[in-house]
């Protein structure tokens, strides 16, 4: 399809709207002072008479030619303005004013003819003259399928513009800047997907002649003239209080020295990068920096000195708003009538008084250019910008077109030669079967750049951007090529859609004769020209894609219509292409495929001297082996047919007689081998009854790799991508392991289980000839049919024996063999043929392959049986399901397996006890557990196993910690430090010291070191206990957790470490490593001897298959090559910890830990286990005062924080005496302190205990008499009470005078002798105190002796 210039409307009253606009065209060409008469008489002409007619016609000659000339060029001097609808037009010369509008002819909806409606002098001034002209739709409110009406805006060189109805009426008048209009450009919103994300706004333009711009919103613009309208059709001048104000912006460019066209590129955002750019170019390093990009409006200027100039204005700039448009719109609906008359009685309008005044003109605003294009020998002239706001063209002075890329600002392509041109853009949407279903961002789009060349008579039509010319047309001498850059406005704000985009139209060329023509350009001229066939063949692929698509069944319309797109095509590999479609719909039958490879076939060798002979050539060849597979399938499915009613799959096990029988076994390997697929096939049938289980046909689930000949021909390389085509057929070798393992299935599916046993061997070789495969391909394909489906144990091995005595007669390559089973995910069926393939060769080095895929099932049972006591995490896992022989005993050593079985572990949260071998608990885990222990007794050792869940675990937890989103957090449920906790209670269930020791060790030095050291340090840094924000942000714990980590650190792991140090037995285990990772020489040396091994053998290479690290030690090796700890160093770090717990727990403050020690011991902390700094606890006094106050400290804030109501735990008094021993403070201090506060919150009872373990009873007298003084102090302040009574009692006057001056003073002054409060009690337990007391009391001691005796009567008197 070509590119075309179609008419589309006439304008039929031209002489008319010449005679109206340009009446002095209408004069007679015969001058009477220029004509010439007849002479009178019949004398002969003289010479003088000759000469004077000559000149009179010469005259005559050159007046009639100018005034043709300007019959012809009069509509380029008029100002025209069509609507983009192309239902109206606006013509205008001086200050006449022409208006018409377009009929359909007749029936016909395509063409239209303009007839002249009305004409009329627009003139208010006396010198004002029409300057520029613009017919601007208006969207309607309730019709959103095509605009209301049309106002006709109108630019006059007195500056004022005014804006008027379809019928003239004047509905606005305002003047911006007080010179002549240049020129009307408006821009809308045009529902395009090329368009910026940035929504764009309607404006309109208004240009003046000294480099003004005025730029009014169009969403005020659309209000106003609707209240405007609505208001001169009800013909009255009341006008409500809220009119619509019009908003306006002003701008001036002093850049520009002269500037002649302009153009908006739309409202964009710049990228942080262009910002900073910018910033740094204009303002320096002082400009400051916005935190969000600004919005900026583009505008592109064009003229002289610069040529070319770039500005960007920023949004929220001042602007403007007419405070008098009531008053204005007032005087213009009382002029209406005057305005309606005017039309068709021109007559001179006298000015009214609102239009004598001139308004405030508001000063415009100065904007800086952010950057120009200059040429000093050239201005520009015009400049049109193409919908996307992508792509600007430029004509100049020179007769050049230059297009420019906006966005960066650069020229792309000139276009020379072109003088006076007028050029325009139009956007070309793909349009394709989908239409109606597809939106408008999901098209895509071309763009063509229209150039008109007056002086050729020509018109052209060239791709953008560095695209070819795609048309060209002879056009008369003065058509007129008009650019049609709006559309409606008010399109977003009135929710209009874009349903009817057909009717706007982009670029129109106006004939001298009144013919209006558009430009029908399809869309594949985009294309450039050597590929337009490429997009002609490429359509119709696409159409007969579509047919195959919409069609379901194979009918004799499909096959007509197809064969009838295959004669259009062009190219030969388009050809191929729709092959491969048809071969591709599954619902074509065989016959009919074979009939359109025929067709091609016969086609190309009548078209064979058309095409390249190599082309040809590949084709035929193409079909040629497209035809052979053909047959082929048609083979394979006729067996399959066949196969289909003796097919047979189990219901039931093969005995255990059976299964040594067949394969020749020992009763060892018989008991183990045949325990592996026992528990296999129970699996299956408890997953049976636990789901629903539909009643069908056995037989369908073999024949469930159903092929297409698309899908079959499509696994094979065909030969249009080779030379030559040999007897054998090639797979490709870019072919998936999935995609080669259905090829399999589909092969030998039916083969596998099927029965009948007559001639089967015959049969089955008949069967693998006409295949036309490898004898490697076929090997691989058949092992891989059954590996890469779950095992469907055959009631019978004989069938199994049969086919694969026959593949190994055909290819005895054992390391193919070996490397596919290796390499098979499917461990139980690659288990059972390698045991089928030691029957047939004995000198196969069968056995630790056979050891390994054995170990590999008892493997993947062991871990899927830890799955049932996941309660909380029942998703499926598929690692286990990915390992290999491979990837678990040849590229990896025992440690990756130890790894991720102990995971399994972990996420199952097995307890400890079940990996011991005398646990009592019998379920599927151990039972798994136990057969691993006897195919892998070393890698399944109890030690080993805790060993790997302990450091596993750990691992974990520093992972959780350091990772912001916590994947195991959220499957399980688990507390942040849950698996810590389970970290050590695989420690603790190690039972041999020296492990217990050497991990202990590694588990601080790696894991919980850095942990102290950062608390230690930030609470030494802040000087009191962090805040729990504080805590999470250095530590990932909160305070809640981090107090729960210190309490298990010291309890379950620094205790249980340090046993392990002082009560270890000599004993030094050894850890020997399983023969299944030995490495297997005897293959090694004999890959030298075999053929090369089929590349398909790789395809089943898992992504968990890295290269083993020799360099690397497993974790039993670095466990024991860890040196002994120091055990007095332990004991250091575990009395720090202890400290920071109670420092934590209690919230104690004030107290730095590192106070507590001495130099010394300071610098021995978080020192390797295995060093030996000097460390004592034998301090200087200050520091042993310190550590003296802060046990008091820790013992008050215990009795503050504890409830009375519940009985004390001695426990935790006992724990923090042993601290405080072992930091050799005097325990005699801190129990007697502990006594009195046992006193001064009355658990008398304890403390009664407590003073059995006293041996200087004194001192604890001394104290306890300070308690009894606190107690006593709590009755006499209740007498006192009293004594201030009105009347005093007689018990409290006798209590007074009996009171000694002496008790007196010493009791009041007990305030503040103790820093903890002493609580009430009984009289009887003072006198209990009191009683004990006096018993501890020296003799010597009068003074304290005296006031307790004293004490014991004022308790004798109270009690009375």
């Amino acid at each position: 399809m070509a590119c075309s210039l179609n008419t589309i409307s006439t304008i039929d009253d031209l002489s008319r709207i010449r005679a109206v606009l340009l009446p002095h065209l209408l004069d007679s060409l015969n001058d009477p002072n220029d004509q010439t008469t007849d002479t009178e008489d019949d004398d002969l002409p003289t010479s003088e008479s000759v000469a004077r007619t000559a000149a009179l016609l010469s005259s005559y000659g050159k007046k009639k030619k100018k005034t043709l000339s300007g019959r012809n060029q009069w509509l380029r001097e008029c100002k025209i303005a069509f609507s983009p609808t192309l239902n109206f037009l606006v013509t205008a010369f001086d200050q006449q004013i022409v208006v018409s509008t377009a009929k359909n002819k007749g029936s016909s909806q395509e063409q239209s003819n303009f007839t002249a409606s009305f004409d009329t002098k627009l003139q208010v001034e006396s010198n004002e003259r029409i300057t520029s002209v613009l017919c601007l739709p208006i969207a309607s409110s309730t019709k959103r399928s095509s605009p209301e009406w049309t106002c006709i805006i109108v630019g006059f060189t007195s500056g004022y513009v005014r804006m008027y109805t379809e019928d003239g009426i004047l509905l606005f008048s305002q003047i911006f800047h007080d010179e002549s209009v240049v020129q009307l450009k408006c821009h809308t919103q045009f529902p395009s997907h090329i368009r910026s994300l940035i929504e764009q706004p309607d404006e309109l333009y208004i240009q003046y002649r000294s480099s003004i711009l005025v730029v009014i919103d169009g969403l005020s613009l659309y209000q106003l003239l609707k209240v405007c309208r609505d208001h001169a059709l009800k013909s009255t001048n009341m006008l409500s209080s809220s009119s619509p104000q019009l908003s306006f912006k002003k701008w001036g460019f002093p850049d520009q020295t002269q500037m002649f066209d302009f153009a908006s590129a739309g409202l964009i955002t710049d990228n942080r990068f262009d910002q900073f750019c910018v910033a740094s170019m204009t303002g320096g390093y002082q400009a400051q920096i916005r935190s969000v990009p600004p919005l900026f409006t583009r505008l592109i200027t064009i003229g002289a000195d610069p040529y070319c100039n770039f500005y960007y204005c920023a949004e929220g700039a001042q602007v403007f708003h007419l405070n008098e448009v009531a008053f204005a719109l007032a005087d213009k609906v009382k002029t209406s009538f005057m305005s309606a008359v005017s039309r068709w009685m021109p007559v001179k309008q006298t000015p009214t008084s609102a239009e004598m005044r001139k308004p405030k003109i508001e000063s415009e605003t100065k904007l800086e250019s952010r950057f120009s294009i200059r040429d000093l020998r050239r201005h520009g002239e015009k400049i049109i910008v193409s919908p996307g706001l992508h792509i600007a063209a430029v004509c100049d002075s020179f007769g050049r077109i230059i297009v420019y890329d906006i966005h960066r600002g650069i020229a792309i392509r000139i276009f020379k030669g072109y003088r006076e041109a007028e050029i325009g853009f139009i956007q070309i949407e793909e349009s394709t079967i989908r239409d109606a279903s597809m939106s408008l961002s999901s098209k895509k789009s071309a763009l063509f750049l229209v150039i008109h060349a007056p002086k050729r008579q020509l018109v052209e039509i060239w791709g953008c951007q560095q695209g070819a010319r795609v048309a060209a047309f002879n056009v008369s001498k003065n058509s007129h090529l008009i650019n049609l850059e709006h559309y409606t406005l008010g399109w977003s704000s009135s929710g209009s859609n874009s349903s009817k985009l057909s009717q706007y139209k982009q670029c129109i060329l106006l004939e001298e004769n009144g013919e209006i023509k558009t430009f029908q350009i399809p869309f594949h001229l985009i294309l450039s020209d050597r590929n337009n066939q490429r997009a002609h063949d490429i359509m119709i692929v696409r159409q007969v894609r579509r047919l195959l698509k919409e069609s379901n069944d194979d009918n004799e319309s499909l096959k007509t219509d197809i064969l009838q797109q295959l004669k259009r095509l062009i190219s030969l590999e388009c050809q191929s292409e729709i092959l491969d479609l048809v071969f591709h719909a599954d619902y074509l039958d065989l016959n009919t495929i074979r009939m359109f490879i025929n067709e091609i076939q016969i086609d190309s060798e009548k078209n064979s001297h058309h095409h390249n002979p190599q082309d040809s050539t590949h084709l035929q060849e193409f079909c040629n082996n497209a035809l052979t597979l053909l047959n082929i399938y048609t083979v394979i499915e006729q067996y399959r047919t066949d196969h289909q009613l003796s097919i047979s799959i189990n219901e039931k096990l093969f005995s255990k007689e059976e299964f040594q029988n067949e394969l020749e076994l020992n009763d060892d390997e018989t008991t183990l081998y045949y325990r592996l697929f026992e528990q296999e096939f129970q699996k299956r049938m408890n997953n049976s009854k636990k789901k629903v289980h539909f009643i069908v046909d056995d037989n369908e689930n073999i024949f469930n790799t159903n092929f297409s000949f698309g899908q079959f021909q499509s696994m094979f390389i065909s030969s249009r991508h080779s030379h030559s085509i040999n007897d054998q057929l090639e797979i490709k070798l870019t072919i998936n392991s999935e995609d080669f393992s259905l090829l399999g299935s589909y092969l030998f599916s039916s083969w596998l289980w099927y029965n009948d046993n007559e001639d089967f061997q015959e049969k089955f070789r008949t069967y693998l000839r006409l295949l036309h495969l490898k004898n490697d391909d076929l090997v691989l394909l058949c092992f891989h049919s059954l590996l890469s489906i779950p095992l469907n144990l055959p009631r019978s091995i004989q069938t199994w024996k049969q086919i694969f005595s026959i593949l190994y007669s055909m290819n005895n390559n054992k390391n193919l063999l070996k490397i596919t089973l290796e390499k098979s995910t499917n461990a139980l069926t690659a288990l059972l043929l390698s045991l089928i393939f030691r029957i047939y060769d004995k000198d196969f080095y069968s056995s630790l392959l056979i050891r390994r895929l054995s170990a590999l099932v008892a493997i993947q049972n062991f871990y899927s049986s830890m799955k049932i006591h996941d309660e909380q995490n029942q998703s499926y896992d598929t690692t286990i399901n990915e390992l290999t022989v491979e990837t678990i005993f040849i590229k990896h050593r025992h440690d990756y397996l130890l790894e991720l079985l102990t995971r399994q572990i972990i996420d199952a949260n097995i307890s400890p006890t079940w990996l011991s071998i005398n646990s009592t608990n019998e379920n599927s885990f151990q039972t798994n557990l136990s057969i691993c222990r006897q195919i892998l007794p070393h890698t399944f050792e109890p030690t080993v196993l805790l060993i790997y869940s302990c450091w596993i675990s750990m691992t974990m937890w520093n992972k959780q910690l350091l990772s912001a989103a916590n994947s195991t957090l959220t499957l399980t449920n688990r507390t942040i430090n849950d698996l810590f906790y389970q970290s050590l209670t695989f420690y603790n269930q190690i039972q041999i010291g020296i492990i217990k020791q050497n991990l202990g060790s590694l588990l601080w030095h790696t894991y919980l070191r850095s942990r102290i050291v950062t608390l230690t340090q930030l609470i030494e840094k802040i000087g009191k206990i962090p805040k729990d924000r504080l805590c999470y942000k250095e530590l990932r714990l909160s305070e809640k957790d981090l107090i729960n980590f210190l309490e298990k650190l010291s309890k379950d792991f620094f205790n249980t470490f340090i046993e392990s140090i002082y009560n270890q037995l000599n004993e030094i285990p050894i850890f020997n490593i399983d023969d299944v990772w030995q490495i297997d020489t005897n293959t090694i040396f004999s890959d030298q001897l075999v053929e090369p091994i089929s590349p398909f053998v790789n395809l089943y290479t898992t992504s968990l298959a890295l290269e083993q690290n020799d360099q690397q030690n497993s974790l039993l090796d670095i466990v024991m090559e860890q040196k002994p700890a120091n055990g007095h160093l332990v004991l250091h770090h575990d009395k720090l910890i202890l400290i920071l717990y109670y420092l934590m727990y209690y919230h104690i403050k004030s107290i730095r830990p590192y106070s507590l020690f001495d130099t010394k011991g300071i610098h021995a902390f978080f020192t390797d286990l295995y060093s030996h700094p000097l460390v004592t606890d034998d301090v200087d006094g200050t520091i042993s005062n310190k550590r003296q106050l802060f046990f008091e400290r820790l013992l008050n804030t215990i009795f503050e924080q504890h409830d009375n109501m519940k009985s004390f735990d001695e426990k935790i008094f006992e724990n923090i005496l042993r601290l405080s021993t072992d930091m050799l403070v005097d325990h005699e201090y801190i129990r007697r302190h502990y006594i009195s506060l046992l006193y001064a919150y009355n658990y008398d009872n304890l403390a009664i205990h407590e003073e059995n373990r006293i041996h200087d009873r004194q001192a604890l007298a001394f104290q306890l008499l300070t308690i009894a003084g606190l107690r006593l102090n709590y009755f006499v302040d209740d007498n006192n009470s009293d004594l201030t009574t009105s009347k005093m009692s007689l018990k409290a006057l006798e209590i007074r005078a009996k009171i000694s001056s002496t008790l007196k003073t010493w009791m009041a002054s007990l305030s503040s002798s103790v820093d903890y409060k002493v609580h009430s009690c009984s009289l009887e337990a003072i006198e209990a105190m009191l009683t004990r007391i006096g018993c501890y009391l020296p003799q010597t001691n009068l003074s304290l002796s005296n006031l307790a005796q004293e004490m014991m009567e004022l308790v004798h008197l109270l009690e009375r």
